[in-house]
């Protein structure tokens, strides 16, 4: 078996090991998941308020595919951020107590299994506070073409806080886990410049053609996983069957070399 293949899975009693945020950043290995974490009262608690919500869920929709989401993502406002935060603004008063305080929690888990000293949701000088966290709906029949996700490349001369993080990761909570299908894939190939060439333009992600030949990582969250890896490595979630697959999720990025310092955004 691929040494990329394997999955580390910690529980709240275990205890932390000093390389685990390394081994993320440099996909020893791809994927960390908390189990156990998270219990089904707290989680189907925000998920029944998430159903209150229903107005402000938006659908961006693209050639190949669209993103339903409940909350600001900045990848689609790098052009003009002010509009992220204005949608932040907008959104923020919806947005149920519950959510907030799991958001929380979280941040705390992650702090504590990464040795973090600070974790906290990145500020923009001139805007305000960016959103700690949003929520993707995955309904049956949807998949998540294959992308990668580097807010230092797509939000590049923006001056942003955030493009000036040294690594970005990714952490999402599986609130709601599908029938079947919804599985996370995640290959052992990271982004750089020359695979602009298979992405088209106005689509979503980018070709299969840019991962050819790579190890793959596949991993089927249940209903309250945390996990944890490095977006900049190509992943893709396979088309859902049955019930929605709800996540709330956040990137992260490390401020410091000696990778103590976070800030998070969505």
């Amino acid at each position: 078996m691929a040494i990329f293949n394997q999955i580390r899975v910690i529980n709240p009693e275990m205890f932390v090991e000093s390389t685990w945020l390394d081994d993320i950043v440099t996909a020893r290995v791809p994927l960390l998941v908390l189990r156990n974490f998270l219990t089904p009262e707290v989680r189907e608690a925000v998920v029944n308020d998430l159903q209150r919500c229903r107005e402000q869920v938006r659908v961006s929709h693209y050639p190949n595919g669209a993103l339903t989401t409940l909350g600001p993502y900045l990848a689609k406002h790098t052009a003009a951020p002010e509009n992220y935060f204005t949608e932040l603004r907008d959104i923020q008063p919806m947005l149920p107590p519950s959510l907030h305080c799991l958001r929380d929690q979280i941040y705390h888990w992650v702090k504590h299994a990464l040795r973090l000293e600070s974790l906290q949701t990145a500020n923009e000088p001139e805007l305000g506070d960016y959103a700690g966290s949003i929520v993707r709906f995955h309904a049956n029949g949807v998949a998540n073409p294959l992308h990668n996700d580097n807010i230092v490349r797509d939000a590049a001369g923006s001056g942003l806080t955030v493009t000036g993080i040294l690594h970005q990761l990714s952490c999402v909570v599986c609130l709601q886990e599908c029938n079947a299908g919804g599985k996370l894939r995640i290959f052992n190939k990271k982004w750089q410049p020359l695979d602009e060439r298979f992405k088209t333009p106005g689509e979503l992600g980018y070709q299969t053609a840019v991962i050819e030949h790579s190890e793959v990582c596949e991993f089927s969250p249940r209903s309250g996983d945390i996990y944890l890896f490095n977006p900049a490595f190509y992943h893709e979630i396979d088309r859902v069957e049955g019930d929605t697959r709800i996540t709330m999720g956040f990137f992260f990025g490390l401020t410091d070399k000696k990778m103590k310092h976070a800030i998070a955004w969505s």
